[in-house]
């Protein structure tokens, strides 16, 4: 949340809006998160789940 609010600031907003989280989710998120081996194992990714959630927010 602070990221976002920062990078709100930044562009002249008061506060953060959807787009700032989509934009920061998988910079943040990236290293954040971990796999289970069977997840690793199906060929997923951290950056295609963060993929998935961030396409229930739109």
């Amino acid at each position: 949340m602070l990221a976002t609010r920062a990078r709100a600031l930044i562009d002249g907003r008061i506060a953060p809006s959807i787009d700032d989280v989509v934009a920061l989710a998988t910079p943040i998120l990236k290293h954040r998160m971990a796999l289970t081996f069977s997840a690793r194992a199906d060929g997923e990714t951290v950056e295609g789940v963060v993929a998935d959630l961030l396409k229930r927010l739109k």
